[in-house]
């Protein structure tokens, strides 16, 4: 089944946000997207910074602060395109150079909750996207 999140397109980062083990990353129409899993951060010249690095010194003079990082790198940035893999689950959205994507790491869990409006795409476990429409039966 092929879901519809063209509404993606057009809208813009808004931040990143990590409450407990859950990573909210919001848009500026007030669409969320919430995982647990790994996801990550890419430019053209590789990953630049994942869920995994947040808290980790590195050699740095202080622990890396995952959102800030990822707040400066996407401030401003617009939603160019997007990416659902039906196979592994795994969600990308693109923006003008760099690319988000949450990965789908297991067969039981859920890994990530899309939700824009009454719309709400969940990949469960395995890879697999189920799609939640509030007052619809």
């Amino acid at each position: 089944m092929k879901h519809d999140i063209t509404w993606l397109v057009g809208r813009q980062f808004a931040q990143v946000e990590k409450m407990d083990y859950t990573w909210f990353l919001r848009l500026d129409d007030g669409s969320v997207i919430a995982t647990e899993s790994t996801w990550r951060l890419v430019t053209d010249q590789g990953v630049t910074v994942t869920s995994e690095d947040d808290g980790q010194q590195f050699g740095l003079p202080a622990p890396l602060d995952v959102a800030s990082a990822v707040e400066k790198e996407l401030a401003g940035q617009t939603v160019s395109g997007f990416g659902l893999d039906s196979i592994t689950g795994d969600l990308t959205i693109e923006f003008e150079s760099k690319r988000l994507q949450i990965l789908c790491l297991s067969s039981g869990y859920e890994s990530w909750r899309l939700t824009h409006g009454t719309q709400d795409l969940i990949c469960t476990g395995g890879g697999n996207i189920v799609e939640f429409t509030q007052g619809k039966k």
